[in-house]
């Protein structure tokens, strides 16, 4: 028995060891190749140079800052683009993806289920390179030259930031995954009668709660590439992908996430295709067959402008079909959900919009278009980005995310096709001032056409509601530990410093059944149903909480 048991244990390890072997090589064949550096590599040997007004400059590219937003602008080859970003913004880089690492081990606190995730993304993404073209990931190879890896313990660092390129496809495919679907982005357009002199003009908000670093280290890049069309987007540091941007021949892009079901494979990342929309289209033809060709994992909505053609459409597309909405109007709005008539009945579409925010900010959006009729500019699409109110103009507290301005913006910005200026939102969320550029001039500075900040930050109205989201962080967490008499103070200071919102009653209702008061938990879960949850599940919860204290 113990010679049986001994060939076991050694049959056993031998087991484990090929297996671990096998895992090894396999990652290896996995793990994504840079592509082969240029024959002219010489920007490597340059040092920044900064001059008297700010600016750091490495080769043709350079940073500064502008009225409180962070700038660069790279020119030239893919690789000197890339090794630029990466050495003018290597400390903000190193700070991105710290916060970010951050955010996952939030989610994920254990080392073996991170390393688990980190093995399953490079084995789901395996072929991920064969959808970037090489210019792109010559650009991703240079960044990450010039920023050195500091997270050497997270794999191959031009693997890691490779992928790093599809996590807007990945938070995309989690959109109607709970911890995720309370995000929600909402873009508009308007031109002709609809707009201020028939200026083609168009806003979003790019609505993404992660972690606080998207927010407060937002970057504008004026990229000038080599045989490309120059454009600007509004982004993060080491990012070569776009989601919001506008290029000098006129054509817009927005992307917004929508509901789809979870990818066989890879494909290209969407912010790589709006990349390429930007860098090689002119007009709405060219835009279409570039968006239309691409193959994708994700499904999402584009809201694509075009000056040549004078109007902008949404696509909506699908891993398996693309179709267009043209406006039957000189109008249109995107948020989250379909709406052509391929794609509006599909069963998740359908149960999205019953069980989402997307409905209420279109609605929203559409009466506020539709009240501003010939007065559309770059102020009043400020405005409407920064409004709190539900359809109908009702009330229902600060941060509710059937609103337009739910506080989570991580960016936001206006784009005048008409005049070629570009307004990017400074932090928090869409309320700072939205500073302006020239997509014709890089160079230019326009004090004069800044966009002022919202009210809410001077008076301090914007400080009460972000420490009533503290104190409703806090009521969750107390009662969690079985403090219900400290819940309760927490929910009844959220009230008090963001009245009406739904949230407020529910916890305060829930710190009281645990505290056995019955009766005024039923009327803090009335209130609460009244005040219009944002979800449709918040709704059922609440109505079940109800139920359970009606039969008691």
């Amino acid at each position: 028995m113990k010679r049986w048991l001994k060939r076991i244990s050694i049959a056993a390890l031998a087991f484990a060891l090929v297996g671990w072997v096998t895992l090894v090589i396999l990652l290896r064949q996995w793990t994504a190749k840079p592509p082969p550096l240029p024959a002219d590599t010489s920007i490597t040997q340059l040092a920044p140079q900064t001059n008297a007004n700010g600016r750091v400059s490495l080769g043709e590219s350079w940073t500064e800052r502008r009225e409180g937003l962070l700038v660069v602008r790279l020119k030239g080859k893919p690789f000197d683009m890339g090794y630029a970003s990466g050495r003018l913004l290597r400390d903000q880089t190193h700070t991105l993806e710290r916060e970010f690492l951050e955010m996952i081990r939030g989610y994920v606190p254990q080392d073996w289920k991170i390393k688990l995730l980190q093995n399953y993304i490079t084995y789901r993404n395996r072929r991920l390179s064969e959808f970037i073209p090489v210019e792109y990931r010559l650009q991703i190879y240079g960044s990450t030259i010039g920023s050195p890896d500091i997270h050497p313990q997270f794999g191959d660092y031009y693997n890691r930031v490779l992928n790093y390129h599809a996590a807007q496809d990945v938070s995309y495919m989690m959109i109607d995954n709970p911890l995720v679907s309370r995000a929600g982005c909402t873009a508009f357009a308007a031109w002709g009668a609809a707009s201020e002199s028939g200026r083609l003009i168009t806003g979003r908000n790019f609505d993404w709660e992660a972690a606080e670093v998207f927010s407060r280290d937002r970057v504008v890049i004026l990229c000038e590439p080599e045989g490309g069309i120059p454009f600007i987007s509004l982004a993060w540091a080491g990012m070569a992908g776009v989601v919001s941007g506008m290029n000098r021949a006129g054509i817009s892009v927005t992307i917004n996430g929508a509901p789809c079901d979870l990818p066989d494979d890879t494909a290209s990342p969407v912010a790589m295709v709006a990349r390429d929309v930007l860098q090689k289209t002119r007009n709405l033809t060219e835009a279409l067959e570039t968006i239309r060709k691409a193959k994708v994992f994700v499904s999402t909505i584009w809201l694509v402008g075009s000056r040549a053609d004078g109007k902008f459409v949404v696509v909506e597309k699908t891993p398996e079909a693309t179709a267009v909405r043209e406006s039957d109007s000189d109008s249109i709005i995107a948020a989250n959900h379909f709406q052509t008539d391929a794609m509006k009945a599909l069963e998740r579409n359908t149960n999205f919009m019953t069980e989402s925010t997307s409905v209420s900010r279109y609605a929203r959006i559409d009466e506020l278009l539709r009240g501003a009729r010939g007065k559309l500019d770059s102020r009043v699409v400020a405005e409407f980005l920064r409004d709190r109110k539900l359809p109908g103009g009702t009330t229902a507290g600060e941060t509710h995310r059937g609103t337009l301005n739910a506080c989570i913006a991580t960016h936001a910005l206006v784009m005048d096709l008409t005049s070629g200026i570009f307004w990017a939102a400074t932090p928090p969320n869409q309320l700072g001032k939205f500073v302006a550029f020239d997509v014709n001039d890089f160079d230019r500075l326009l004090p004069d056409r800044a966009l002022p900040e919202d009210a809410s930050l001077s008076t301090g109205h914007h400080d009460k509601v972000a420490k009533a989201r503290r104190r409703l962080a806090d009521a969750k967490h107390a009662l969690k530990r079985g403090e219900a008499e400290v819940a309760l103070k927490a929910a009844d200071e959220a009230e008090t410093l963001n009245p009406g919102f739904y949230q407020n009653a529910a916890l305060r209702g829930r710190a009281l059944l645990a505290l056995g008061r019955a009766t005024e938990a039923k009327a803090a879960f009335i209130a609460a149903i009244a005040a219009q949850p944002a979800f449709l599940a918040e709704r059922r919860e609440l109505e079940e909480e109800l139920r359970r204290i009606q039969s008691n």
